[in-house]
């Protein structure tokens, strides 16, 4: 298994440097949006914990463009501060705007992450690498600044893999994101 920061540093790398450009350069038409935050890292249980710092880059909608509901083509990645398990996930973000500023969303895609599997001596049993992210929010957005609480968790479901192992990882936190449309 590679060093866990050898596995997560080129991935936070690419996405903290893909959104930004000059001021007075355009971002690409495709960029929806960009987030990033600190989550408390496996709750409700002790085996892993701390924080993580979690960053999101989201494409304009596939569908829903102008509806009330968007789909947005979402990749990211959340990287423990503690040296537990880091993840990254590829999925579509569903935004509703309940009025002109406040927003509920929900996410669902796949994950993977570096912890051993199926079991870990320490820290979470999750069973098989690629794993199922599904994660909620609630959010304000003032122009093209965001700010969200959001809760997502990872895992098998019993589904990816046959093993028995399946802890799950829940993590509860705050963002900021920069819209760019």
């Amino acid at each position: 298994m590679l060093p866990r920061t050898r596995l997560a540093a080129p991935l936070v790398a690419a996405i903290l440097a893909s959104p930004f450009a000059p001021a007075e350069a355009q971002p690409p038409a495709i960029l929806d949006s960009v987030y990033g935050g600190v989550s408390i890292h496996d709750i409700p249980t002790d085996e892993e914990g701390g924080l993580d710092g979690t960053f999101e880059l989201r494409t304009a909608p596939v569908f829903g463009h102008d509806w009330t509901i968007e789909v947005l083509p979402t990749i990211g990645a959340s990287v423990s501060f503690s040296g537990e398990t880091n993840t990254a996930w590829l999925g579509g973000t569903a935004r509703y705007m309940l009025t002109d500023s406040l927003f509920i969303e929900g996410f669902l895609g796949l994950s993977i992450h570096d912890a051993d599997t199926p079991v870990q001596t320490n820290g979470a049993d999750l069973g098989c690498t690629l794993l199922f992210r599904e994660g909620a929010g609630l959010g304000y957005r003032n122009g093209p600044h965001a700010l969200s609480l959001y809760g997502s968790h990872i895992s098998h479901g019993g589904i990816l893999c046959s093993d028995d192992a399946n802890d799950g990882l829940t993590t509860l936190g705050i963002r900021y994101g920069y819209h760019f449309r």
